[in-house]
Protein backbone atom coordinates (compact mmCIF):
# COMPACT_ATOMS: atom_id res chain seq x y z
CA UNK A 1 0.00 0.00 0.00
CA UNK A 2 1.64 3.40 -0.71
CA UNK A 3 1.57 6.20 1.73
CA UNK A 4 0.00 9.74 0.48
CA UNK A 5 2.18 12.73 1.88
CA UNK A 6 0.59 15.75 2.31
CA UNK A 7 4.10 18.15 1.26
CA UNK A 8 4.65 21.57 1.60
CA UNK A 9 6.50 22.94 -1.45
CA UNK A 10 8.93 24.23 0.30
CA UNK A 11 10.03 21.31 1.65
CA UNK A 12 10.02 19.38 -1.78
CA UNK A 13 12.35 22.10 -3.14
CA UNK A 14 14.42 21.59 0.01
CA UNK A 15 14.98 17.90 -0.67
CA UNK A 16 15.51 18.52 -4.46
CA UNK A 17 18.39 20.86 -4.00
CA UNK A 18 19.71 18.56 -0.87
CA UNK A 19 20.35 15.11 -1.43
CA UNK A 20 20.32 14.09 2.29
CA UNK A 21 17.62 15.62 3.10
CA UNK A 22 15.90 13.52 0.08
CA UNK A 23 17.47 10.36 1.47
CA UNK A 24 16.44 11.07 4.91
CA UNK A 25 12.93 11.20 3.38
CA UNK A 26 12.90 7.74 1.89
CA UNK A 27 14.43 6.18 4.68
CA UNK A 28 11.95 7.95 7.63
CA UNK A 29 9.22 8.83 5.73
CA UNK A 30 9.55 12.13 7.60
CA UNK A 31 9.77 15.46 5.41
CA UNK A 32 11.96 17.98 6.31
CA UNK A 33 10.69 20.32 9.18
CA UNK A 34 9.51 23.99 7.36
CA UNK A 35 8.85 26.89 9.53
CA UNK A 36 8.23 30.65 9.09
CA UNK A 37 10.92 32.70 10.12
CA UNK A 38 11.26 34.59 13.05
CA UNK A 39 9.49 37.77 13.67
CA UNK A 40 11.65 40.76 14.98
CA UNK A 41 10.01 43.95 16.16
CA UNK A 42 11.22 45.93 13.73
CA UNK A 43 9.70 43.70 10.85
CA UNK A 44 6.36 43.75 13.32
CA UNK A 45 6.34 47.51 12.29
CA UNK A 46 6.92 47.44 9.27
CA UNK A 47 4.04 44.75 8.51
CA UNK A 48 1.68 47.52 10.37
CA UNK A 49 2.97 50.32 7.38
CA UNK A 50 1.07 49.89 4.21
CA UNK A 51 3.03 48.67 0.94
CA UNK A 52 2.16 51.85 -0.50
CA UNK A 53 3.88 53.58 1.78
CA UNK A 54 7.29 51.48 2.29
CA UNK A 55 8.95 52.98 -0.36
CA UNK A 56 8.58 56.67 1.28
CA UNK A 57 11.22 55.76 3.86
CA UNK A 58 14.49 55.68 2.18
CA UNK A 59 18.11 54.63 3.71
CA UNK A 60 17.22 52.90 6.49
CA UNK A 61 20.25 52.67 8.45
CA UNK A 62 20.10 49.58 10.95
CA UNK A 63 21.53 50.05 14.79
CA UNK A 64 21.32 48.38 18.13
CA UNK A 65 17.72 50.80 18.71
CA UNK A 66 16.04 49.02 16.24
CA UNK A 67 17.37 45.49 17.39
CA UNK A 68 20.47 44.83 15.04
CA UNK A 69 24.15 44.73 15.84
CA UNK A 70 25.04 46.23 12.33
CA UNK A 71 25.17 49.63 10.62
CA UNK A 72 24.29 47.99 7.31
CA UNK A 73 22.03 50.84 5.33
CA UNK A 74 18.78 49.64 2.92
CA UNK A 75 17.46 51.78 0.30
CA UNK A 76 13.75 51.16 0.76
CA UNK A 77 11.76 49.87 3.51
CA UNK A 78 10.38 46.88 1.24
CA UNK A 79 14.18 45.95 1.10
CA UNK A 80 14.27 45.67 4.20
CA UNK A 81 10.86 43.60 4.64
CA UNK A 82 12.67 41.82 2.88
CA UNK A 83 15.58 41.31 4.37
CA UNK A 84 14.35 40.72 7.67
CA UNK A 85 12.84 37.52 6.27
CA UNK A 86 9.05 38.34 5.59
CA UNK A 87 6.47 35.88 4.39
CA UNK A 88 10.09 33.46 4.43
CA UNK A 89 9.80 29.65 5.23
CA UNK A 90 13.07 27.39 6.73
CA UNK A 91 14.00 24.30 6.00
CA UNK A 92 15.46 22.94 8.97
CA UNK A 93 16.50 25.53 11.03
CA UNK A 94 18.75 27.04 8.51
CA UNK A 95 19.85 30.54 9.09
CA UNK A 96 19.29 33.69 6.73
CA UNK A 97 21.06 36.73 6.83
CA UNK A 98 19.19 38.63 9.45
CA UNK A 99 19.60 36.47 12.11
CA UNK A 100 23.34 36.80 12.40
CA UNK A 101 22.97 40.61 13.22
CA UNK A 102 19.64 40.45 15.38
CA UNK A 103 20.42 41.42 19.27
CA UNK A 104 19.28 38.33 21.21
CA UNK A 105 16.36 39.35 23.77
CA UNK A 106 15.66 42.86 22.31
CA UNK A 107 11.87 42.83 22.61
CA UNK A 108 11.27 45.95 23.04
CA UNK A 109 8.13 47.77 21.24
CA UNK A 110 9.07 50.48 18.53
CA UNK A 111 7.08 52.80 17.13
CA UNK A 112 7.00 54.62 13.93
CA UNK A 113 9.43 57.74 15.76
CA UNK A 114 12.09 55.45 15.79
CA UNK A 115 12.37 53.75 12.72
CA UNK A 116 12.25 57.76 11.28
CA UNK A 117 15.39 58.52 13.22
CA UNK A 118 16.94 55.72 11.53
CA UNK A 119 15.39 57.24 7.91
CA UNK A 120 17.48 59.63 5.10
CA UNK A 121 14.20 59.99 4.22
CA UNK A 122 11.03 60.00 5.91
CA UNK A 123 7.23 60.72 4.69
CA UNK A 124 5.39 64.34 5.59
CA UNK A 125 3.99 64.16 8.95
CA UNK A 126 0.51 64.58 7.69
CA UNK A 127 1.24 60.95 5.61
CA UNK A 128 1.90 59.44 8.94
CA UNK A 129 -1.31 59.98 10.44
CA UNK A 130 -3.11 57.62 8.55
CA UNK A 131 -0.79 54.98 10.61
CA UNK A 132 -2.85 52.66 13.02
CA UNK A 133 -2.49 54.88 16.50
CA UNK A 134 -0.65 51.47 17.97
CA UNK A 135 2.68 52.01 16.07
CA UNK A 136 2.29 56.04 16.56
CA UNK A 137 4.20 57.68 19.55
CA UNK A 138 2.73 61.24 18.53
CA UNK A 139 -0.48 62.69 19.32
CA UNK A 140 -2.25 62.74 15.75
CA UNK A 141 -3.16 66.66 15.36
Amino acid sequence: MQRLYTMDKTAVRAMIKNPKLAMEFQLTGKLPSVEMSPATPLRNLIDKIPMRMRSSFKGIKLSPELGFNSAMQFHTLSQLHTWLGANQKIVRGKRMAYMSYRKAGFTKRLTIDVLIEHCAIAPFESELNVLPISIQKRPIT
